[in-house]
């Protein structure tokens, strides 16, 4: 357990990031396991997924989320309140959400390994990641200065879920069509949009949503500044290179070159995990100055 009461507080912004590391990480394993699934549900609607992907991922994604228990357990949230005003109830209530996740995407796994699941099984895993990131935003929410931007940290939330599931799901996708080429390529191309439109639209909010923090002064530039080295790694891991990455996927994609494809995808998801981490950590250096 994280004992964070044993700790000194300091002002120092590398101190906060240090100690919210683990919070962090929990958060970026917990939102790539619901964006995983609510992404592999959506491109499972529009068509195209085989049986045997579907088995893969569910598999993968109770391993994430198996993990993120495991961290979230050894570091629950509500220990970092002398850190963050975070909301305690909604904090220490996330043990118990991220459980039940775990349960339903257990469930799901052995459900669907069977068949192509049932919708019982569908609306248990998505109803459980809906309630994990309800959590989540109710825990951050305190840290908002007004109403409208606890609405944004929320939206902030739900982005950085979408990025990464999107980017994981296409990955794996991508590795797919590697092994069964004859596949129509529309569910990746699918993926690839949802993770370019999702990557934009964060860019431009999670600036936007720091500066309208609780202890912010309003300011775009003031929140990056705190932390200038986790300000740039955050803008070319999380923004740019990213973005770079997934938008030649899309040509190489249609073009049927899934190789190609896969690879770029393979350098996305790459530098997508270090950046929304690093993004979890500017996040809370901002909410603590």
């Amino acid at each position: 357990m994280v004992l964070l009461d044993a700790v000194p507080i300091t002002s120092c912004h590398e101190c906060v990031a240090m100690l919210t590391l683990p919070l962090a990480l929990f958060l970026l394993l917990a939102e790539t396991a619901v964006g995983g699934v609510a992404t592999v549900a959506y491109l499972r609607l529009t068509g195209g997924l085989t049986h045997g992907f579907l088995r893969f991922v569910a598999v993968t994604y109770a391993i994430l989320g198996i993990l993120a228990f495991l961290v979230v357990l050894a570091g629950p949230p509500g220990s970092y309140h002398r850190l963050l005003a975070i909301n305690q109830p909604a904090a220490g209530a996330l043990i118990f959400l991220q459980g039940l996740l775990v349960v339903a995407l257990v469930a799901h796994a052995v459900v669907i390994w069977r068949r192509d699941g049932s919708t019982l099984s569908w609306a248990l895993i998505l109803s459980a990641s809906v309630l994990l990131v309800a959590g989540i935003a109710a825990a951050l929410w305190p840290l908002s200065g007004s109403l409208l931007n606890g609405a944004a940290i929320a939206l902030v939330v739900v982005l950085s879920a979408t990025v990464l599931g999107a980017a994981t799901t296409g990955m794996l996708l991508g590795h797919w069509y590697l092994v069964t080429p004859a596949l129509t390529n529309r569910p990746l191309l699918r993926a690839i949009g949802l993770l370019l439109a999702s990557l934009i639209l964060q860019a431009i909010l999670f600036p936007v949503t720091l500066s309208g923090l609780a202890h912010g002064s309003g300011s775009l530039t003031r929140p990056l500044s705190l932390s200038p080295v986790l300000s740039v790694l955050w803008a070319l891991g999380a923004v740019l290179l990213p973005l770079l990455a997934a938008g030649l996927a899309m040509p190489t994609c249609r073009l049927r070159s899934f190789m190609s494809t896969t690879g770029l995808l393979y350098l996305a998801m790459i530098v997508i995990l270090p950046g929304q981490l690093l993004g979890q950590l500017l996040f809370f250096v901002a909410a603590s100055a």
